[in-house]
């Protein structure tokens, strides 16, 4: 197990604009406000997703592109560094018209429609992400 203790940091909340791609547009907000360790939050719509979902067996991700308009029902990961740049690490979950839930990793080519962000930032030393042989991953060590 690996624990680290963190201090509360800085805290922003906004809006993305209509048309931006949500994971882009958040990582280049963690870049310029120069968040090294943090929570991230989003709810709104979007135009179009793309998620991935990580096969186990294969270690390997499957890309899955969803060309509709759908709820962003709940985003939420975190922000650490990888290779000594920012890794921003979120899950998704969408609702369709029909009530359907869909979701995965958030990927870049998802269209914001409207979003509304939450980041906090956490104080202390840095995790670090680092490739994991059992699992295939790049897990905090």
């Amino acid at each position: 197990m690996l624990i680290k203790e963190y201090r509360s940091g800085r805290e922003f909340a906004g809006r993305l604009d209509h048309g931006s791609d949500l994971f882009l547009s958040l990582m280049r907000l963690v870049e310029e406000k120069d968040i090294k360790m943090g929570i991230v939050k989003v709810i709104g719509a979007c135009k179009k997703a793309v998620v991935a979902v990580y096969d186990q067996e294969k270690k390997a991700y499957h890309t899955v592109a969803l060309e509709k308009p759908m709820e962003i029902l709940s985003c939420v990961g975190n922000i650490s560094s990888f290779q000594g740049k920012p890794a921003l690490h979120l899950h998704i979950v969408l609702g369709d018209y029909d009530g359907k839930a869909f979701g995965g990793h958030l990927m870049e080519g998802t269209e914001v429609f409207a979003a509304e962000f939450y980041i906090k930032e956490l104080v202390g030393d840095p995790l670090e992400r680092k490739y994991d042989e059992i699992t295939g991953l790049n897990l905090w060590s």
